[in-house]
């Protein structure tokens, strides 16, 4: 399907009381939208920004490692949205009510993760394979806060299942605000191509928002997800590591601009790349180990990126991995390497 996108200007996202100018959100990923990396995704466009998924059960017993995954330690200037996870409604109720006052602008529950430790835990994506007790969860967060709550959801369990859209009128009547809907199944996990024609199967069948997930990393293909699913808005995810760029240029293109903007060179990649590492010290100053997954995220789909994380593969400190990168941008710069448009990825994978 092609579709003149030159003047594309899609409509405000409103989820309950919520109403987001751009209809573009940060997704949660488990080990990586920390406080920095969301408030990171905010400078450069992302319309709200998602925790990571949280446990009701570390919620309700005051565990500070799961209060500081909620926590916004970095200005965002974009509502915050706390994903939980856990199975017991009235459990959840209550995850919910310390969330809200915490300041979450949003309350999603997580029906999609395929994760064998959540899976086991009979959370996430588990959920799919019970909607009477997920309706039952939105029923009681619902009863339980007054923010909007929303439920992320995958096609279904494997290719045999094929109710997503009787489950989506199921989490409305029960009185969800909106879906997420993300295009591949569990048994998929994070493999294979998510399949958009369910995601418009489950709009075709609400009322309510849905928001399309899976596969959007350009802006040509964010356009696209919305002409051919009518979906009222788009997440991302993995697509944003290492790229808050892409967030950049669909906010451009969209009609706002972010309060960063396009990366210009190699030196505004190298300050970006830095000041994310710098903010993610202040929360973390030991974790080396995420630090060069950052290094390793920000360098992907550069040239000689191998040669880089040959670099910064072994046991040394961070400020060592840190020379190493600088090092290799800078010799890029110096070899005349042109800033390719991989961050700013104008024309992405097709999906013919």
């Amino acid at each position: 399907m092609t579709q003149d996108t030159a003047h594309f200007r899609p409509k405000p996202l409103r989820i309950g009381k919520l109403l987001l100018d751009l209809p573009l959100v940060l997704a949660p990923m488990a080990g990586v939208t920390d406080s920095a990396y969301r408030a990171l995704m905010a400078d450069f466009g992302a319309a709200m920004v998602t925790t990571e998924m949280v446990s009701i059960q570390g919620l309700v017993r005051n565990q500070r490692a799961t209060l500081d995954l909620c926590r916004q330690q970095h200005p965002v200037g974009v509502p915050l949205a706390v994903q939980v996870f856990g199975r017991d409604p009235a459990v959840m109720a209550e995850a919910a009510r310390l969330v809200e006052q915490g300041g979450a602008a949003l309350i999603d529950i997580n029906a999609g993760c395929p994760v064998r430790k959540v899976v086991r835990q009979g959370a996430g994506a588990i959920l799919l394979k019970d909607p009477d007790r997920l309706a039952a969860m939105v029923e009681a967060v619902k009863r339980a806060v007054s923010v909007p709550v929303t439920v992320k959801i995958r096609v279904g369990w494997d290719n045999a299942a094929n109710g997503v859209a009787g489950l989506a009128r199921q989490l409305v009547s029960a009185g969800v605000d909106a879906i997420t809907v993300h295009g591949r199944t569990a048994a998929q996990m994070y493999s294979g191509r998510a399949d958009w024609s369910r995601i418009a199967e489950v709009k075709a069948a609400v009322a309510v928002p849905v928001i399309g997930n899976g596969d959007v990393t350009s802006p040509e293909l964010a356009e696209r997800m919305i002409h051919e699913t009518g979906c009222d808005g788009v997440m991302i995810g993995r697509a944003s590591l290492g790229n808050p760029w892409l967030f950049a240029v669909i906010s451009r293109r969209w009609g706002r601009g972010a309060r960063q903007g396009d990366c210009p060179g190699w030196n505004d990649f190298l300050r970006t790349a830095e000041a994310h590492l710098e903010s993610f010290r202040t929360m973390r100053p030991r974790a080396d180990g995420h630090l060069k997954k950052l290094l390793i995220w920000y360098s992907k789909g550069c040239p000689d990126s191998a040669g880089l994380r040959c670099r910064i593969a072994g046991p040394d400190g961070i400020e060592s991995m840190l020379a190493a990168f600088r090092s290799w941008v800078h010799e890029l710069m110096a070899r005349g390497v042109p800033f390719l448009p991989f961050k700013v990825p104008e024309a992405g994978p097709t999906r013919n």
